[in-house]
């Protein structure tokens, strides 16, 4: 089994690195083609793994990139993460950030990747994040450490 995992994830790396690939449907696919058949749960969870996220290509095109030299989606060029990023609301223990679609995950990867105590974690869609907040966790304070990752997602906050 753990030789599958490591099959798995060396054909992602191949599939990443040598073609465009917008979202997890043609990643899938692609591996499908070549023997590898696998659920979209394991993707997401490879993916972040792999630490492979999203990212707009020189031509304009939102496709996932492979890291290079331990680079994070925060600083990617032209515009960062934020231009990726609709909205973002709160109710309870729970947060959801809106996304174009098939970013959810690249958004994910850049919060998850900066740990915060009153933040659990969080679950990517293909459009939608949703943030898991510990209980005593505030709107406002996961906001503001939101926005020290994320500089202008403060102004993206839809209010009830």
């Amino acid at each position: 089994m753990h030789k599958l995992v490591n099959i798995r994830a060396e054909k992602i790396r191949a599939l990443v690195a040598s073609k465009k690939i917008h979202n997890q449907e043609e990643l899938s696919a692609l591996l499908a083609e070549e023997g590898i058949q696998t659920t979209q749960a394991t993707l997401s969870r490879d993916l972040k793994k792999l630490q492979i996220f999203k990212q707009t290509d020189a031509a304009g095109e939102i496709v996932y990139q492979l890291p290079v030299n331990g680079q994070e989606p925060v600083a990617a060029p032209g515009g960062g993460i934020l231009h990726h990023i609709l909205g973002i609301s709160f109710s309870g223990q729970l947060g959801v950030v809106t996304t174009h679609a098939g970013c959810a995950n690249l958004v994910g990867v850049a919060i998850d990747g900066h740990p915060h105590p009153y933040l659990m974690g969080t679950l990517a869609g293909d459009n939608t994040l949703l943030l898991i907040l510990k209980q005593d966790a505030s709107h406002e304070g996961i906001l503001g450490f939101l926005e020290g990752l994320i500089p202008g997602i403060g102004k993206k906050l839809i209010k009830d």
